[in-house]
């Protein structure tokens, strides 16, 4: 009888606790790849979050709360994903879910977050359909996967066009999975077919992303004999494509992919440097003419001792854009509080170092920031990638 009387005691006293430590504090929670082949990116954006959460605790915290950050490994796979947002949610009680870097993992915690009323903020995630749903508690700050070509359109009509001054020819091949659908059905596929007085689509493939041989497709391409070869690539087929492009002689004014596996270092070593001069259109680095760009990137380096790219700024900026919204929330219940929250991210309008996040319904997206002003194209110049368009954002000219 005792026992039991002390258990419930015990038990009552904890749940108390637990209530008042809830109350002093914003939990938030990530569903991250902090295991498996995703981890490196789980790392960089654990390293993002918390660099933001210390700077904003160290100031005081919210409303005199402080922030804390809960991640759950997902290994990036969305089954497990959805177990660990359940999770996050209903055991710790967070007032919000940030990332999961895969878009598979993303749209499989869309519908859990919506189910639950709990705001999900998106920074890195870029297939389009995830804010295509009508789910009115995710939100998402950056480029779609559709957006990540914009800065190279940009730059093809109005650089190679400009200068060539005749009607150009295009390959472009994609992975035939989420990621390159994606760009291909909301980037590159409806751009060219609206620039037809000045670019000519005569290749348009998928390839499949395990194959051992590319040499046939290419061979393909090679035939049309395209001024323009875009390429929307992963890391492994990325290498592969560029070994590849060399070997069967494909030549082309310019050859470009749309971030992913264009964008990361080992597709330059590992390919031989076959990529040197190719493009990659994606999410930019920031606002990097900007003193306050700077100072984060130094403070940055210094920290991590290396230099960050797409995916650190999104994290970090993507944990102010929430620490700004909670500024609306009032509420004790944690039910109520993620009301205010998403309603306090709805009405967002704010500039950051990533440049201006405003979450708005247009064109099928549903709280979706219009960011294809947030791209940049990046050449691999001397073994390093640059960013050199638009000119507001290039770090080294750009060689054509």
């Amino acid at each position: 009888m005792l026992r039991t009387v002390f258990y419930g005691v015990f038990l009552s006293l904890f749940v108390l606790i637990q209530t008042l430590y809830a109350q002093e504090v914003f939990k938030i929670g990530s569903p991250l790849p902090m295991t498996g082949a995703g981890a490196a990116f789980g790392e960089k954006f654990k390293k993002a979050y918390s660099m933001a959460i210390d700077e904003i605790n160290a100031k005081g915290g919210i409303n005199g709360k402080k922030i804390e950050l809960v991640i759950d490994d997902t290994q990036a796979k969305p089954a497990v994903a959805v177990t660990n947002a359940k999770k996050l949610i209903s055991s710790d009680k967070v007032i919000a879910l940030v990332g999961g870097w895969s878009s598979g993992v993303a749209l499989a915690v869309g519908p859990v977050a919506q189910d639950n009323k709990t705001p999900y903020l998106l920074e890195h995630p870029a297939l389009d359909d995830i804010t295509r749903q009508g789910h009115d508690y995710v939100f998402r700050l950056q480029p779609t996967t559709g957006m990540y070509s914009a800065a190279l359109e940009d730059f093809l009509e109005k650089v190679v066009y400009a200068q060539e001054k005749r009607k150009l020819k295009v390959a472009y091949l994609y992975v035939d999975n989420a990621f390159g659908q994606g760009v291909a059905k909301y980037g590159i596929l409806p751009y060219f077919k609206n620039k037809k007085d000045k670019f000519d689509l005569l290749v348009s493939e998928a390839y499949n992303e395990k194959a051992m041989d590319y040499k046939p497709l290419l061979l393909k391409a090679k035939n049309a004999n395209p001024d323009i070869v875009v390429l929307t690539s992963y890391l492994t087929d990325g290498i592969l494509l560029a070994k590849q492009t060399k070997e069967v002689g494909l030549q082309a004014k310019v050859f470009s992919g749309t971030g992913a596996g264009h964008s990361m270092q080992d597709i330059y070593e590992k390919s031989g440097k076959a990529v040197e001069g190719y493009f990659s259109s994606g999410p930019w680095h920031g606002a990097i003419k900007s003193p306050q760009w700077k100072k984060w990137r130094q403070d940055w380096e210094n920290k991590y001792k290396y230099v960050p790219g797409e995916h650190e700024i999104e994290g970090y900026v993507a944990i102010y854009v929430l620490a700004e919204a909670l500024k609306g929330v009032k509420s004790s219940d944690i039910i109520k509080q993620r009301e205010e929250l998403q309603q306090s991210l709805k009405k967002i309008n704010m500039d950051t170092i990533f440049g201006k996040i405003k979450f708005e319904n247009f064109e099928g997206y549903t709280n979706q920031n219009k960011a294809q002003g947030l791209t940049a194209l990046a050449q691999w110049q001397e073994g390093k990638l640059y960013q050199v368009w638009p000119k507001d954002a290039a770090e080294r000219e750009f060689k054509y």
